[in-house]
């Protein structure tokens, strides 16, 4: 592997737990819709890094077609509202991890969150000024792989590593060549990566010494 010339971090189960934020606000959009759905924790758990319409179709299957761009509208009203004050929970070592890691790399954010997702969790956890880039899903409606072309491309990088906690980070990672870094303590599980990591502070450890190795 060559020396890498950006870190690209997912968000949810990887730098941050808002797992609660979310389920409240589908709950608040079935409520609104007047309809009987409600979601746990656990439901959405095994959805993160799913984009948004396919957790649509996975907790709403009989949902009409025509009714889930409404309800997806909602969904976004709901979050743009509430997640910048309710937030979600960092990981231990997260803040210290993303400053001096920022030291050595550019560092950019990329997610299948809604659009005006990414700035949310910049801004709640005071993280802003350490990335240089960020994409989502609902900035392009495009896979991870496409996402991490496009960042590659504009930021004029080559050799970008992608650092994430789903199988699914890891598939997209492969269709778009670039390394996977596994992080063990979020939502996933994988048996294909380059490198995994039990805790936040032993990945930055890891990318802070990699001239070493």
């Amino acid at each position: 592997m060559k020396k890498p010339d950006a870190l690209i971090f997912d968000m949810d189960g990887t730098l941050w737990d808002a797992v609660n934020t979310y389920t409240w606000c589908w709950n608040e959009a079935f409520r609104l819709s007047n309809l009987p759905n409600r979601l746990k924790r656990e439901d959405l758990i095994g959805l993160m890094g799913t984009p948004i319409d396919k957790i649509i179709e996975a907790v709403a299957p009989e949902m009409r077609e025509e009714d889930r761009s409404v309800f997806q509208s909602l969904i976004k009203k709901i979050e743009e509202e509430n997640e910048p004050h309710m937030g979600g929970i960092l990981y231990p070592y997260v803040k210290e991890g993303i400053r001096k890691l920022s030291e050595k790399y550019p560092l950019m954010l990329l997610s299948n969150c809604e659009k005006g997702g990414l700035a949310i969790f910049m801004n709640f956890t005071g993280l802003t000024s350490y990335f240089t880039d960020n994409i989502c899903y609902g900035d392009t409606n495009l896979q991870k792989s496409g996402n991490m072309h496009i960042l590659q491309k504009r930021n004029n990088i080559e050799y970008p590593v992608y650092i994430g906690d789903t199988d699914g980070d890891s598939q997209q990672s492969q269709i778009a060549n670039i390394p996977f870094f596994f992080v063990r303590y979020g939502f996933g599980h994988t048996e294909k990566y380059t490198e995994a990591f039990d805790n936040f502070k032993e990945l930055t450890e890891y990318f802070i010494n990699i001239d070493n190795k």
